[in-house]
């Protein structure tokens, strides 16, 4: 860290210091200003946020709506140690990393390093998990492995996306939007009147809807044959929710979301030197094949709710959650940041997955438990052939992959609060075994090897196919190569443990080991077949954490801290292996990572709420093996900025005789930082700082409802930096971020 970066936390640490000073100055001003609480579901029950020992970021509703929030894009900016950036050539899907752990592809084949849930249902890809979700009540985001609760594929944390329920009263809202580069927004609710009586007949029934769509023109021009723009949006959604209370312990509640998206790819820009301060951020480039990228994503999800009170086993609630969700996408584009036909490729791929969870969660007077079976399904195809340095020809790659997983998992989790501590104590301990099977299928012709008179299709150049006894390929009925299989199987258990301790009714705090792991499996883009058939083993964390959660002055200030080191086992690496000639996902080593997340919120006075929340990331290999020699000191970890912080402040005026105005200031900044496991300057993104604003004029009372006018803008300073950057050997392109966007909302209410 250079000297201006340590001067940039250091003032944000006396920042922290100023606000805590002003309420000893600010008793009487303060009198009605209160934190509200907030409520959330991590651990599978209603709780305050205050009094879950997990590191857990929540944000409510109203949060999100004056952040400008939607769903996981944005997230980052706010929350200490979570970075989500989009993957190279695609806005839609995203790259998680969590305190140092994350992935760098979204390759089907590979699992994440990051849970995401809507509603408790697994979004078990990120591909295309970067959308707008309809009418959200709450994001969570766990900090550190959540093996026992979630399971598989949470080694880094999760994120739970809670969407609003309906309420049985007849209410609506419709926000409409413009901004730059003619964007237009719309988004809307409504929700129904309930029908009939609770514990009669079929019970009463309520329903809710609510939709949105965005349009815009691309941030940068596309001066080449392909497409006018790059990284337009034309998108869409709805969501319909029912919730029958069949009598007052037994509820049924159905979800249906959907949502579309048809757009050009983002632009690819080469780059060289160090860092965005060695180049320009182009306002357009010349792409060849820049055409398309479309998105299609559904999901149906039933949950039945039955509480069973004083059993013998306590009050016990019963959930169980069936789910199907799937995704198909297709692009068409190409990485090579010219108007030249060097690196062009196509990929469609389809998507489905079926879950079911079982819950038990019961209360005595001692003990808090969490009883639960999970199953998960799911299958996918990619078709994904490639041009290389075709010049307008069609020899091409062929790259055919697909997959179908089956996975069970049973866990449980037990607090106890025993006798003679004042019900101060609490201890928890958890575990989950999980088994994880997996059959793969590959097809892939490496089209010049095949073709060579040198190497040709018997040789183990040639792809990836059935094969003779003689090395050569068996041709189907086609007159085609045909894929391969193979399968395997592994299993993992994840225990936990937390000893946690309320001094007082505003200060709690807590010791945990928590543990996590990411599934094993096959290199889905492997060009041998030996590099196919040699799978990888599960990735492991173990997580030592401890906590703090505090309210002081009165219920005006809150402050939550963490203190973690990850002990990384077994990581799994692309690493290129001489022997096969081609890249192989091995477990190539060990790492450690600690880190501090500090979180501030606070309300100095009626009028103010202001926020800081600062995080520090240190991480290390401790070993990691390529091709037998270790490598750790030249290998790095991708989107773990050493420092970052985020500081906001909203201050709401005194009601006028037609509205309330508020007005709000965010500005996030994050530490230089790495894309790539391998040192790369070129590829580098250097430190920056976003700023962002929204003026908000409320409760403007219109007919039977209200009013709302917001402007808005995001990256005001206009910061040019890059989300990714990606070596194609031939040169680094550069997938630069949005520049300064800005809008106006109005929103009506009934």
């Amino acid at each position: 860290m250079d000297s201006k970066t340590k001067c940039v936390v250091s003032r944000s640490f006396i920042q922290a210091a100023v606000l805590i000073g002003t309420f000893d100055v600010l008793p009487v001003l303060a009198e009605q200003a209160v934190l509200e609480e907030t409520i959330v579901t991590a651990q599978k029950r209603e709780e305050s946020l205050q009094e879950t020992p997990i590191a857990i970021t929540a944000y409510t509703r109203e949060s999100l709506e004056e952040m400008g929030i939607t769903g996981l894009d944005g997230l980052s900016k706010v929350v200490p140690n979570l970075n989500i950036s989009n993957s190279a050539g695609y806005s839609t899907n995203a790259i998680i990393n969590i305190r140092g752990t994350g992935q760098l592809s979204n390759e089907l084949s590979r699992d994440t390093s990051v849970g995401v849930y809507m509603d408790g249902v697994p979004i078990s890809k990120t591909t295309g998990s970067i959308f707008d979700a309809v009418d959200l009540e709450r994001i969570e985001v766990l900090r550190g492995p959540q093996g026992t609760l979630y399971g598989k594929n949470t080694i880094g944390g999760a994120v739970n996306l809670i969407t609003v329920k309906p309420t049985g009263e007849f209410d609506g809202k419709l926000t409409v939007g413009v901004g730059n580069e003619d964007l237009v927004t719309t988004r809307g609710v409504l929700d129904s009147a309930a029908i009939g009586e609770v514990g009669e007949g079929f019970g009463q029934l309520s329903a809710r809807v609510s939709g949105f769509s965005r349009n815009r023109d691309g941030f940068y021009n596309n001066d080449g044959p392909s497409s006018k723009d790059f990284d337009n949006r034309d998108q869409w959604g709805w969501r319909g929710a029912l919730a029958l209370d069949v009598t007052d312990n037994f509820r049924v509640e159905y979800n249906y979301d959907e949502m579309t998206l048809r757009q050009n790819p983002p632009m690819m820009a080469i780059v060289t030197g160090e860092g965005a301060s060695d180049n320009d951020r182009p306002s357009s480039i010349a792409n060849s094949s820049a055409i398309e990228g479309n998105l299609d994503v559904s999901g149906h999800a039933l949950t039945l709710t039955y509480d069973m009170d004083s059993t013998a086993l306590g009050d016990i609630v019963f959930k169980s959650i069936t789910a199907y969700r799937k995704f198909d996408n297709s692009y068409k584009t190409d990485f090579d940041g010219t108007a030249k036909d060097l690196l062009r490729f196509t990929s469609a791929s389809d998507y489905n997955q079926t879950s079911q969870e079982f819950q038990f969660v019961g209360t005595t007077e001692r003990v808090d438990w969490v009883l639960g079976v999970f199953l998960l399904e799911d299958q996918w195809d990619t078709d994904n052939p490639r041009w290389i340095f075709q010049f307008e020809g069609d020899n091409h790659d062929i790259d055919y992959r697909a997959s179908k997983e089956e996975s069970v998992a049973l866990f449980t989790q037990a607090t106890w609060k025993p006798e003679g501590f004042d019900e101060k104590l609490g201890i928890t301990v958890g575990g989950r075994y999980t088994e994880d099977k997996k059959k793969v299928w590959r097809r892939r012709v490496n089209i010049n090897s095949y073709n060579s008179p040198r190497l040709g299709p018997c040789s183990a150049a040639g792809g990836v196919y059935l094969r003779g006894s003689d090395g050569c390929p068996i041709l189907g009925a086609n007159g085609n190569v045909q894929s391969i299989r193979d399968d395997d199987s592994w299993s993992e258990t994840t225990p936990m443990g937390i000893v946690a301790w309320d001094f007082n009714e505003s200060l709690n705090a807590y010791a945990k080991v928590t543990t996590g792991f990411k599934s094993g499996g096959f290199n889905g883009v492997a060009v041998t077949e030996e590099s196919f058939r040699t799978p990888f083993d599960p990735e492991t964390m173990t997580t030592y954490e401890l906590g703090m959660k505090s309210r002081w002055f009165d219920n005006r200030m809150q402050l939550n801290g963490a203190y973690f080191y990850n002990d990384f086992q077994d990581l799994q690496a692309d690493i290129f292996v001489p022997e096969l000639l081609a890249i192989a996902v091995v477990n190539a080593g060990d790492a450690e990572m600690q880190g501090v997340e500090l979180e501030l919120l606070a309300v100095p006075t009626s009028n103010l709420e202001v926020g800081l929340n600062l995080a520090w990331l240190d991480t290390d290999y401790k070993e990691y093996i390529e091709n037998g020699e270790d490598v750790s000191n030249d290998r790095v970890f991708p989107y773990s900025p050493e420092y970052s912080y985020n500081i906001s402040t909203k201050y709401t005026f005194d009601p006028f005789a037609f509205g309330v105005l508020s007005a709000r200031l965010d500005y996030s900044w994050k530490d230089d930082h790495h894309v790539s496991v391998t040192k790369n300057p070129t590829q580098d993104v250097e430190a920056y700082g976003l700023l962002e604003a929204r003026v908000t004029l409320d409760s403007i009372a219109v007919a039977n409802g209200s009013m709302k006018l917001s402007l808005w803008g995001k990256n005001l300073t206009d910061e040019e930096y890059w989300d990714v950057a990606l070596d194609v050997q031939i040169a680094t392109v550069a997938q630069w971020a949005d520049p300064r966007t800005y809008g106006f909302e109005v929103t009506y209410e009934f």
